[in-house]
């Protein structure tokens, strides 16, 4: 019965090994501001949560301030050093980990476990970090899986905290509120990106925000602030754009612009195209081509 119990627990962990991230370290660390840190690099991502005092972190060439609560996940490859502010020491948890080939695979298959890894990847910052709410249970999953880690404990136990740690990060993201002070211009202009390369694509704003863990309310307030402009406006004038470029020069019907140019339909792409050109597709194209097919 032993046997078969043991036999049973070294099957389980290997199925959790072939889907889970693998755990390079996980530390705890307390110092001063007299301590240094010179710029490293890691191939693994790596999880800093501050637990008490103030920080200053470097992320490449840009500062991030991190205080009690905060949580940052850097991508791998990312160079970062870190520095203590302040007159009282800082106390922080530090956690390495990667990905095998077949973990990456089943990302989409596991949502509710690497959501947040895949949110990470969908941006173009190196890194991505959020205020972890008081008694939060991503700080008891820490705590937890440094207790393990101190013990030298790599059994189950150790695999189950570190699933259940990812899935309550994931959770906390999906439930981002706006953290104060932070730079929103570059997340801004990923958006505008993501726009200006997909925006044939059959994308909606909705989309973005799920890629980054945000509601849509939120990105189309930040969006404006930046630009000027409702994201959802932006997108539509980049595709009546390129559409009216096609009716100038091209002889393709008027239903398989629209398509192309990312409208679901013929009659929404018309009351859009009217709506900013002050005349049907087929009107604008006799005015710039007068070659119509329609």
């Amino acid at each position: 019965m032993k046997k078969i119990s043991k036999l049973w627990g070294f099957k389980m962990i290997e199925m959790l090994n072939n889907i889970m991230p693998v755990i390079v370290k996980t530390l705890e660390r307390v110092h001063d501001s007299s301590w240094k840190m010179d710029y490293n690099v890691h191939d693994s991502y790596e999880l800093i949560f501050v637990k008490k005092g103030n920080i200053e972190f470097w992320v490449e060439d840009e500062k991030i301030e991190l205080r009690a609560g905060d949580l940052l996940i850097i991508k791998p490859h990312t160079r970062h050093k870190f520095e203590v502010v302040g007159n009282f020491k800082a106390e922080f948890i530090v956690m390495g980990f990667y990905l095998k080939p077949e973990s990456k695979s089943k990302i989409e298959a596991l949502k509710e476990i690497y959501g947040f890894l895949e949110s990470l990847e969908n941006i173009s910052s190196p890194f991505y970090f959020i205020h972890i709410r008081k008694r939060s249970n991503v700080f008891f999953c820490l705590e937890s899986i440094l207790q393990e880690a101190k013990e030298n404990k790599k059994g189950l136990l150790l695999y189950i905290k570190s699933i259940e740690l990812f899935i309550y990060i994931t959770r906390e993201m999906n439930n981002l509120e706006i953290k104060k002070g932070f730079d929103y211009s570059k997340i801004a202009k990923f958006i505008k990106d993501y726009i200006d390369q997909n925006y044939m694509e059959d994308i909606k704003i909705g989309d973005i925000a799920k890629k980054l863990f945000m509601s849509e309310s939120s990105i189309s307030r930040l969006f404006k602030s930046q630009f000027g402009i409702l994201p959802k406006e932006y997108l539509l004038s980049k595709r009546i754009e390129k559409a009216k470029e096609y009716l100038s020069v091209s002889n393709l019907k008027i239903s398989e612009i629209a398509i192309m140019c990312g409208f679901s339909s013929l009659q929404r792409f018309n009351d859009i195209f009217k709506k900013y050109t002050g005349c049907s597709p087929t009107h604008y194209r006799k005015l710039t081509f007068g070659n119509s097919k329609e």
